[in-house]
């Protein structure tokens, strides 16, 4: 099995222990309210949402992407570390005759001016025998992950103006 990977980053103005809590430990809660009307339905399938959880979240129809389901991994609430596994959904965000599974691995570090440095490295499994072009993977991996960092500005924004979230 080959293993392609990436990592990014991105810095926000906001304490790490908030973007954590509505990012993932309040995941249900926040994210319709951040990204209304993207969001057809999110469930838990097995768990309660920390590590072991398998959950799909499905998506309104037309945007690029219907559905995707994952695990949960890693949930470190002292040290804001999340790992999630996507297992399954629309073949425009895994073609799972290709991968396997797309592991993440999320921090969200303090900053020295008190915000956020979130960091966030992915790998996709390539199922054996099957040929792909690695770099294609890689820019996939790359596009979830500016996705990624796009969502947390929109939770930071939310958070920015609602002081109490």
């Amino acid at each position: 099995m080959g293993i392609v990977s990436c990592e990014g980053q991105t810095e926000l103005s906001i304490r790490a222990a908030k973007i954590f809590r509505m990012v993932v430990l309040e995941t249900e809660t926040y994210l319709s309210k951040v990204v209304p009307g993207a969001i057809a339905n999110f469930v838990n399938l097995q768990g309660d949402g920390g590590p072991g959880t398998l959950r799909q979240i499905t998506f309104v129809q037309g945007g690029p992407v219907s559905y995707v389901k994952e695990t949960v991994d890693v949930v470190d609430k002292e040290n804001f570390i999340f790992d999630y596994t996507i297992i399954g959904g629309d073949p425009a965000l895994i073609d799972t005759n290709l991968i396997e599974k797309m592991s993440f691995h999320v921090t969200f570090e303090i900053s020295p001016t008190g915000g956020t440095i979130c960091k966030r490295s992915g790998k996709a499994y390539i199922i054996d025998g099957v040929e792909v072009k690695e770099d294609e993977i890689r820019a996939d991996l790359e596009h979830t992950t500016q996705v990624f960092f796009g969502t947390l500005k929109l939770y930071e924004a939310y958070a920015l103006a609602n002081p109490d979230a």
